[in-house]
Order: structure tokens, then sequence, then C-alpha cells
């Protein structure tokens, strides 16, 4: 008889490190260093006992259970704007090479203690979530930011969207989340910033169906009058429009058709 599986319902997170293995050996062992302290200073800042978390380190990171009864709102709204000042003002004293930056992924859901760590659906959620190419864009979109926060539809629906702790909804924005054989809606945040400024995250199309799966990345349509209208975000331009240094020009039809034909 299988033994029984004790899961509880908890709050979890995973940070992971920009660009760590391009360091050398040396510079590794400062990373992992200097995330240790920053953790535990943003924690202090917020008033929370880190030595509470469960965690689970990766070298370039961790995965950390929050305790039970753990405010949800305070780790959007505290945490995780802590995490970007302390690592703001760690960067502006460091060396180009000694600098940091963090992908956060935060979900909720039932997980239990396993052989090798922890077990659970909600597990792979957070970290596909922080894994997934929306989350990397939206770091690389804003050079002075030092964090960039991915949520799940869960989080983004009990907590972003109930203005919890001053959280701004409109500052979070709705994403398409492919990794591996996971595909979902999700929600994108940078500290201090405008992520729905930027064009460089393409937004999602539509809610996520019962199946787990969520709508498509929103395309470049037709414009009325033949031309080509492309929608990110806040932003909506019409005619021929290039993006980033090596952006590509869509303008006509034929090559609006030539990208869906690629893709298919």
């Amino acid at each position: 008889m299988a033994p029984a599986v004790q899961s509880d319902r908890r709050m979890i997170m995973f940070v992971d490190m920009e660009s760590y293995s391009k360091n050398d050996d040396m510079g590794q062992f400062h990373a992992q260093s200097n995330f240790q302290k920053i953790m535990r200073e943003a924690a202090d800042l917020c008033g929370l006992d880190r030595s509470g978390w469960t965690t689970q380190a990766s070298g370039d990171g961790e995965f950390a259970i929050f305790p039970p009864g753990t405010s949800e709102p305070r780790i959007v709204a505290e945490l995780v704007p802590a995490m970007d000042r302390v690592l703001r003002d760690h960067n502006r004293q460091a060396a180009d090479q000694a600098r940091i930056r963090m992908r956060v992924a935060l979900h909720q859901g039932l997980i239990a203690p396993a052989e090798n760590g922890f077990a659970g659906r909600a597990v792979v959620t957070a970290a596909r979530l922080v894994d997934a190419e929306p989350v990397r864009e939206a770091l690389a979109s804003f050079p002075d930011a030092a964090v960039a926060l991915i949520v799940s539809a869960a989080i983004h629906r009990d907590v972003v969207c109930q203005s919890y702790s001053g959280i701004r909804p409109d500052r979070f924005r709705q994403v398409r989340v492919e990794v591996k054989s996971f595909v979902d809606q999700a929600w994108v945040f940078v500290p201090d910033e405008n992520v729905n400024s930027s064009p460089s995250v393409l937004v999602a199309d539509g809610p996520g169906d019962s199946s787990g799966r969520g709508g498509k990345a929103r395309r470049p349509t037709a414009g009325p009058s033949g031309g080509s209208r492309f929608n990110f975000g806040s932003v909506t331009n019409n005619g021929p429009t290039v993006y980033g240094d090596h952006g590509r020009a869509y303008g006509s039809r034929a090559a609006w058709r030539e990208d869906e034909e690629r893709e298919r």
C-alpha cells in the first residue's frame, strides 16, 4: 500500500539569478554569498523572518516555501520591491561582473515533502514561470531594474486584482508562458517601472481555457486600409514598424503571411 501523501497549501517562490553561469568559479562563489546577504536584508526590511522559510538552494537561486499564515499581499507588495531596492543599491557599488539581477516567480498551491525535495503541480508551475521567456524579456527591457516578477493566474486573481497593500494591477502585464509542455497565462511586473510601456514583451490574447492552456500571444493584424496594426499593451502602431536593433519591419500583407506560415 502506497504511503499517504501529506499536502499543504502554501505560497511558494522561485528566484533565479540572471547570467549566473557566465561567471567564473570565484564569480559564482561571490554571487552565491551576495545572494544570501541580499535575501536576508530584503526580508529584514519587510519585517519577515527568513529563518522560518523552507528553502532549497539551487546555486543560482532558490526555491522557497513560506510558513503557513504568511500574507500573500505582503510578499507581492513588500518583499519583491524590497529585493529590487537592495539589489539596485548593491549594483550601484559593484563592478559590472559582480552585478546581480533576478527573476522571481510567485505561485500558491498544494505541495508535499518528497524524497528529493518537494512534489506537487504547484512546484512545477512556479519552476516553469521563473524560466519563462516573458519574464526574461521584462528584465531585459529595463537595464536599470534589478528584479522582474512573474505571478501565476492564481496570485494575480486573488492578490493583484484585489489591490491589496497598494498593489497596482495596471502595472502588471498579462503574458503567455510556454516552457516545455507547460502552457498557461501569467502576469509580469518590474518594480518602479511600467512594463506595459515596453513593446518587447508580447501580451497574451484572451484567457486560458479549462484545460490549462493559455490564449495565443497577440500577433500583428491587418488594419482597415490594408496596412498593419500592432498592439503592444497600451501602444498601438499603424503601418510599417520596426522594434529593436534587429527588428523585423511589418507593413505589408506579404510579410505578415510569411511569418504566419513560418509558425505553423
